[in-house]
């Protein structure tokens, strides 16, 4: 089945092992000598409406993407990377659950 990122952008960010809603697919990584997928980005929710700035941008790797249904993105990752001025660092559970949690 074939997807194009605007078809992405409209389903939600499962993870499976916390039940956690990441966010919505907001843009995609990939491999300019492949062509291949490397992770979809999840941009930060807003603060206040944006004028506090931002959450920072998650980042989930193509692999660890179970299934893309209908209406959500099912991810089974025990690694969630957060991307801070394009410096990818692990996001501890804790603070993913505190952040993403709804």
């Amino acid at each position: 089945m074939l997807f194009t990122l605007t078809d992405l952008k409209q389903k939600e960010i499962v993870d499976t092992n916390t039940g956690v809603i990441l966010g919505r697919a907001d843009d995609i990584r990939f491999d300019s000598k492949t062509a291949n997928v490397e992770s979809v980005i999840i941009y930060g929710r807003p603060k206040l409406f944006g004028f506090l700035g931002r959450d920072g941008d998650l980042s989930v790797k193509f692999e660890n993407i179970t299934l893309i249904g209908k209406d959500a993105i099912l991810v089974t990752s025990s690694e969630t990377i957060e991307l801070d001025d394009r410096k990818p660092r692990a996001l501890s559970d804790k603070k993913r659950e505190e952040s993403r949690e709804i």
